[in-house]
């Protein structure tokens, strides 16, 4: 078997892949979905992979389509301020802020928490932190290797374990798909809250991070042309994809199935733990602390990876160990602080970060149509930005500028989580009108 996948290297790539996106979010995400979806889930799954894996893997091909060396480059194209600004905060974001200590904490919850008695649960969550996050650095100390251990290794034995859950469940479900919650009653409800709860699993900010690690991986494995490496990109982003779908529509099913005997869930946590416990007992708990460890571990040594990468092309006096020996640290010290206050203060990061993300995402496949003029990148994150900094200030400090609100409501045509798109179709108009306004200038 490892023999076949290093034979056919975008397969391994693609698994590597598929185990850096799945993170415990993946798995708590698609079962709160389907416990709320019932009868209306595969509307719901639909909105859901949409956005929870189609955004991701556009992300992941846009890096090789437009040419940039990596995102840092990608968003220098609106501005190098802009480009050093936002990339080094999304990095950030993603790397030692929230993302990577919330692996840590996330599997200690999910997974650990149950055996431990509260009194001892603060020094035992940090003795697991230091063993996650050493583990997490010896991984990522090597980013040579890192399609060996994880697209070769641990990403089938975390297949394998959610496989053993995922045929438990279709051979003996809990019981019938229920009723539908009320955001989920009709077919367009269930499919708007499908596409949002896959936007709220944020992998499209890591997928234009995690592209790079793909294209890296498969310049290593001797791709050389651009077509060489578009293709095998393109085979290892399509095989996590499949991946991401089948794992996401099959936990949905244990969600949807699981009412009539757990109840309505406050989380997907709670419709895991208590399908694995209803399933196998007491090693269910085992078993499902053995999928969140290897699905956190993986998304967790790729972050490192990303990041440290990052900052030595930012700033080459500090190497690349130096890099991710710091990561890990500090990682750890906000891990202590528990995932509730990790999450919480996330939340602004990611309203300002996403909408530009998006963008990004979206001008990197126009780029050609445009003919990739400055000018357009600059005004769509310009004024795309300019409304997620005001959403950003307004949520966080739980303020209402009513003249602004109320003009917002009877102007735009799209409210609500997805106005940014507003803001960004005007930058774009703007950008091109500019870019006309040039070439008569010049005649």
């Amino acid at each position: 078997m490892l023999k076949f996948l290093r034979k056919n290297s975008y397969i391994s790539i693609g698994l590597m892949l598929f185990a850096l996106f799945f993170g415990a979010g993946n798995l708590i995400f698609p079962a709160f979905l389907g416990q709320n979806a019932g009868q209306n889930l595969s509307v719901a799954m639909i909105g859901f992979i949409i956005m929870g894996v189609g955004l991701p893997l556009l992300g992941v091909l846009v890096m090789g389509y437009s040419g940039a060396q990596d995102l840092l480059e990608l968003s220098s194209r609106a501005g190098k301020i802009f480009g050093v600004v936002f990339t080094t905060l999304l990095y950030l974001t993603i790397g030692p802020f929230f993302a990577i200590p919330r692996t840590g904490t996330t599997t200690y919850e999910l997974g650990l928490s149950s055996f431990v008695p509260s009194e001892h649960a603060t020094i035992v969550q940090a003795i697991f932190l230091a063993v996650f996050m050493g583990l997490t650095l010896w991984l990522a100390i090597n980013p040579n290797k890192l399609v060996d251990r994880i697209g070769t290794i641990i990403t089938p034995v975390l297949l394998l374990s959610m496989i053993v859950l995922i045929i438990a469940s279709l051979v003996n479900p809990m019981g019938s798909y229920q009723e539908p919650t009320e955001t989920y009653a009709t077919n367009s409800l269930a499919f708007t809250s499908g596409l949002m709860e896959g936007y709220n699993t944020m992998d499209a900010l890591a997928s234009l991070v995690f592209g790079i690690i793909v294209i890296n991986s498969v310049k290593l494995y001797g791709a050389k042309t651009k077509e060489e490496i578009s293709k095998n990109t393109l085979k290892s982003a399509v095989i996590a994809a499949l991946l991401l779908a089948l794992v996401y529509i099959f936990i949905s099913n244990i969600g949807a199935t699981s009412v009539s005997v757990l109840g309505f869930q406050k989380t997907g946590a709670g419709v895991l733990t208590g399908a694995t416990t209803f399933y196998f007992g007491n090693v269910g708990k085992i078993l499902l602390f053995v999928i969140v460890f290897l699905a956190c571990l993986t998304t967790s040594v790729g972050l490192v990876t990303a990041c440290s990468t990052y900052f030595v092309r930012l700033y080459s006096k500090i190497n690349y160990k130096t890099y991710a020996i710091i990561l890990t640290v500090f990682s750890f010290a906000i891990g202590n602080y528990g995932l509730a206050a990790i999450i919480q203060g996330a939340v602004p990061v990611l309203v300002l970060l996403y909408p530009l993300t998006m963008v990004l995402i979206i001008l990197g496949f126009l780029n050609n149509f445009f003919g990739g003029k400055k000018v357009v990148y600059a005004t769509t994150a310009l004024v795309t930005g300019a409304f997620s900094l005001y959403s950003t200030v307004t949520s966080t400090l739980k303020i209402s500028i009513s003249s602004v609100d109320n003009f917002l409501v009877k102007v735009l045509p799209i409210q609500g989580d997805f106005a940014w798109i507003n803001f960004a179709v005007i930058g774009f108009v703007v950008g091109i009108l500019l870019t006309f306004v040039k070439k008569e200038e010049k005649k």
